[in-house]
């Protein structure tokens, strides 16, 4: 899952009471109103310059930005975590390592002079987790954001010690023990060496903690929850955590859309047990070959029948067991070197899957390949039986009309159409499944 996404939102916990503009100003900020929510912390500092909670919720606005800007936060908020950290870089800007220096000195100074100052202490654990996202999701310095969770639950313990109804407090340790607690076993033991908490079970009930009893923080923590049980499929949970966020933050289109994909169908395609094969008919003897599949997934709703997704094929992977041929087809019509990957993206889906048995169905989307794009529709027949999914099929690629070159010369002559035959396999989800 991608849940660094959120983890700006560590800064949050205001404490026993919550002031009107610094309310106003998170309120703007889980609505994804950037400009807003920095008017509301500049008047909060103005009026109150010497709390250190003041520009580290400024910093926070400045994170998120970035992230809406590398639309991170429009990634897909229930997929698995494997490829997160793939994503590009970008730059927080000057302005918010300057807030966080400027809050961290305010919080050393009111230590200094009432060492048990929770409100000092918690803007420290905000600082750490905004410091967290910006190495792990802006930079990718995965290692150095762990150290920083790492210190940021040590300050959250030191807290929680001092005034353990602090419920703000724990979303802290929950996020620690939930999101490491899911790595692999021997991951675990290696981030336990650096003193990470890593307990899974204890995450989550740290995390309903603040659910529970957090202030300006328990909306972060829903969300936690939410991601939590579409993983654990309980989808009657997740749907009325987000409609609850949806109704309260209506500004920010995320929660919507997450609600809307737990309606939605879905299917991944196993890479493994596909198969691509082509067909291209030549003077004398005819072409077969095949194409490897790199990744598959779509997505769909049963009613409007729109479409999401892609499937991605090396452009290089064609073989049909001549060398020669194959570095032709590759170099000279499927210019893979400049074009490497041919992408199917589906529009719409005719007609619907059974939840069991078979149907057919047409997917309508479009085929780019070799610097094109163009209009492709793939009729199906699909046979699920539980989770598992078949799908076969055939269509004619008319590449030579497309623009791609004709290998075609003096000695062979070549079919303008090459014939893709499908075999698909896979796992599908119907709607109350939330997601493969």
């Amino acid at each position: 899952m991608r849940w660094l996404v959120w983890v700006a939102m560590l800064g949050i916990g205001l404490g026993a009471q919550v002031p009107n503009a610094m309310e106003s100003g998170y309120r703007h900020l889980y609505n994804l109103q950037f400009p807003a929510a920095h008017a509301d912390f500049q008047a909060w500092m103005v009026a109150h310059p010497d709390d250190p909670l003041g520009p580290a919720s400024d910093a926070a606005v400045y994170l998120f930005a970035e992230l809406n800007r590398l639309q991170v936060l429009q990634a897909q908020f229930f997929s698995r975590d494997a490829t997160f950290f793939s994503g590009r870089e970008g730059v927080t800007g000057p302005a918010f390592t300057a807030e966080l220096a400027r809050s961290e000195a305010l919080a050393a100074a009111a230590l200094t002079r009432t060492p048990d100052d929770t409100n000092a202490l918690y803007s420290q654990v905000l600082c750490h987790g905004l410091r967290a996202d910006d190495l792990a999701i802006v930079h990718k310095h995965v290692l150095a954001a762990v150290r920083e969770m790492n210190r940021g639950r040590a300050e959250a313990d030191h807290l929680l010690q001092l005034d353990p109804g602090y419920a703000d407090a724990y979303l802290a340790l929950g996020i620690e023990n939930y999101v490491l607690g899911q790595r692999a076993a021997p991951v675990r033991w290696m981030l336990r060496l650096t003193g990470a908490a890593t307990d899974k079970a204890a995450g989550l009930d740290q995390l309903r903690e603040t659910a529970a009893h957090g202030r300006t923080l328990q909306p972060f923590a829903q969300i936690l929850l939410a991601i939590a049980a579409v993983q654990a499929n309980q989808f009657s949970a997740a749907r009325d955590l987000l409609r609850q966020l949806t109704s309260n933050f209506p500004a920010n289109p995320l929660f919507a859309q997450e609600l809307a994909r737990l309606g939605t169908a879905g299917a991944t395609l196993d890479v493994a047990a596909s198969q691509i094969q082509f067909t291209l008919g030549a003077f004398l003897h005819t072409v077969h070959g095949t194409f490897s599949l790199h990744s598959g997934s779509l997505r769909w709703d049963p009613e409007s029948g729109v479409a999401t997704g892609a499937v991605l094929i090396p452009a290089a992977s064609g073989n049909s067991g001549n060398a020669d041929r194959d570095r032709d087809m590759r170099d000279k019509v499927l210019r893979a070197g400049e074009y490497p990957d041919i992408i199917f993206t589906p529009a719409r889906l005719s007609g619907t899957p059974a939840a069991a048995g078979v149907s057919h169905v047409t997917l309508h989307g479009s085929l780019q390949m070799a610097g094109t794009v163009h209009p492709l529709d793939l009729p199906l027949s699909v046979t699920v039986s539980g989770r598992a999914f078949t799908a076969e099929g055939g269509v004619d690629i008319p590449y030579v009309a497309w623009g791609l070159k004709n290998p075609s010369n003096l000695l062979l002559r070549v079919d303008k159409t090459v014939h893709l035959t499908l075999r698909l396999r896979g796992t599908i989800s119907l709607p109350d499944g939330g997601g493969p």
